[in-house]
């Protein structure tokens, strides 16, 4: 009698421990995994767009109209402007494939980015509404972003490709999409010293 118990609650069993795994071990939404993995919302922009070379966009902006871009920043500062969008201003960090963790758990990695900048860039993007709510966790100086934009670039009257950019000189991208990440959920590869590479 006690066996057939067991062999009706066995099943049950399983699927929920496989459940509490899932839910509790998966890289989440800041991607505490080894290896970067966008989540569903980002899938569709991931497959469309290519981590161009700072330095090669910054160059020769007009070679890359109409062309996707993925580009991880750290914000340097943000400001609404008067179409109800945001005007990020960010540094160029480019992604570390292998993240840092600080053991051999996937719950210990972080998101990883090199500590020195290729240089500044600016993003217009809307802003979700959680993102802008007052706290540790709201897009601000600091924050880690994967922006997917365009770079803005149209003819002119003599058929001369023209690019904006910002009021620093650097690379204006029309942003589609974003993911965040507050500063307490990534590191730079400055923090390889104590955290297991």
């Amino acid at each position: 009698m006690w066996v057939k118990n067991k062999s009706a609650w066995w099943p049950k069993w399983l699927f929920l421990a496989a459940l509490f795994i899932a839910l509790g071990c998966g890289p989440g939404r800041y991607g505490f995994s080894r290896y970067y993995a966008p989540n569903d919302d980002e899938a569709p922009f991931d497959k469309q767009a290519r981590e161009y070379a700072y330095g090669v966009v910054a160059a020769n902006p007009d070679d890359f109209d109409g062309q996707l871009i993925a580009w991880f920043g750290i914000v340097q500062s943000v400001r609404q402007t008067p179409d109800g969008r945001f005007a990020l201003r960010l540094s160029h960090n480019k992604h570390k494939e292998r993240h840092l963790c600080a053991d051999e758990a996937n719950s210990s990695c972080r998101v990883t980015v090199h500590f020195n900048s290729s240089g500044g860039f600016s993003a217009l993007l809307k802003l979700n509404p959680e993102d802008l709510v007052p706290g540790l966790d709201k897009v601000q100086p600091g924050t880690l972003m994967r922006v997917f934009g365009y770079v803005r670039c149209r003819r002119d009257e003599n058929d001369q490709m023209g690019c904006d950019y910002d009021e620093q000189g650097g690379i204006l991208l029309d942003g589609v999409f974003y993911r965040q990440w507050p500063a307490r959920y990534y590191v730079t590869t400055r923090a390889a010293s104590s955290m297991r590479r």
